[in-house]
């Protein structure tokens, strides 16, 4: 361990509390997030904790902590932190994130985290300086990938403006169904790797993009490669879970098969597959797919009424001319994401060694300004 730094049990070095119950009836619109244990949690217009603040996932993923750099709600779903007692908040979220708490399952049917569980876990605390510069070092990278996001959500912001403007342009009006071949995805296990990735309905609903890196591997036999492979100009659409998301494969993704609860849409002219898949993220679709869902418990679309609404269809030239412009801008939205990929990888691996004091933060530094 190196020079003043020192081992603490978790509960010297922060005090934990578990959020407060807050419903969905009772959320009422505000600027400030509840923080809960899953992916999101909405706002509200109370902020009864001061940020910055730490919440960690109490009732699912247990132990994954989230930052909040204002005022917040922490939900019953998490615990927070109540005190720092002196330590850098962002360090302590990074602690969280350095440090497995999930075999401290206090539940005997459902997943729980309980604070007395954890109190005793023995964390090696550097001193603030140490701290403060594991934080810069970490958050030059956490700040490039929040950057390259911002500009990628603004690329596909203009994408989206490029298609209203077409849009607006009709010259036929065609079913759907006249202009696609549909197939349904394949059923099998998700793996760690070696392999090609293995996209579900989680990866493509997040972002208007697909989540490559979220996505986990499989080990598809040869004739399954050759039937769920996907290809460029491909658009997948969710029929379960998520109904009607969908989602562009793009020139240069990774080798991919598709799960069984999307739906493949194959433009019958490729010309088109660009237009198609920005149809499909209009507001129009997502009114269709809203009133077109099926199942009293489990909402879903099968593939006959993903593609069973009319759309209007611009002039080729027109869609061509549409083309020229939004395909170099998803190009460069795959290089500001692909860039961040690496830069996750780099700060994932950081990430352990400056917090256990194994790697120096100079080396750390220079590291990062090669990467940014």
């Amino acid at each position: 361990m190196p020079v003043g730094w020192t081992m603490k049990h978790l509960s010297d070095v922060v005090e934990i509390q578990r959020g407060f119950d807050l419903p969905h009836h009772a959320r009422r619109p505000g600027p400030y997030p509840v923080l809960t244990s899953g992916d999101t949690g909405g706002f509200h217009d109370e902020g009864p904790i001061k940020g910055p603040g730490v919440t960690i996932g109490r009732a699912t993923n247990l132990g994954r902590p989230k930052w909040s750099g204002g005022d917040f709600w922490p939900h019953n779903t998490t615990l927070f932190v109540k005190d720092f007692k002196g330590n850098n908040p962002r360090w302590v979220f990074h602690l969280f994130e350095n440090t497995d708490l999930a075999g401290f399952n206090s539940g005997s049917v459902q997943p729980m985290l309980n604070r007395n569980y954890i109190a005793k876990v023995p964390i090696v605390v550097p001193p603030h300086f140490a701290q403060d510069a594991i934080c810069e070092v970490l958050g030059s990278l956490d700040e490039k990938i929040a950057a390259n996001t911002k500009l990628a959500e603004a690329l596909a912001t203009m994408a989206e403006l490029q298609y209203k403007l077409l849009a607006e342009e009709p010259h036929a009006t065609v079913p759907l169904s006249q202009l696609v071949q549909t197939q349904y995805g394949l059923t099998t296990s998700a793996s760690n790797g070696p392999g090609p990735k293995f996209l579900r309905v989680t990866d493509i609903n997040k972002k208007p993009w697909v989540q490559w890196s979220t996505a986990p591997y499989c080990s598809p036999t040869a004739d399954e490669w050759n039937k769920y492979r996907t290809n460029s100009g491909d658009i997948l659409v969710a029929r379960m879970a998520d109904p009607g998301k969908a989602a562009f494969v793009d020139v240069g993704d990774p080798a991919a098969v598709f799960a069984s609860y999307l739906v493949r849409l194959k433009a019958l002219d490729p010309t088109n597959a660009l237009f198609i898949y920005h149809f499909l993220r209009s507001p129009q679709y997502e009114a269709y797919a809203e009133g077109a869902m099926q199942g009293s418990v489990q909402k879903n679309m099968n593939a006959r009424v993903i593609v069973g609404i009319d759309m209007d269809m611009p002039a080729r030239a027109a869609i061509e001319r549409f083309n020229d412009v939004v395909y170099p801008i998803r190009a460069a939205m795959r290089t500001l994401l692909t860039e961040n990929e690496t830069l996750a990888s780099i700060r994932n691996s950081l990430l352990p060694q400056l917090m256990s004091g194994k790697l120096r933060v100079k080396d750390a530094e220079a590291l990062v300004r090669v990467a940014v």
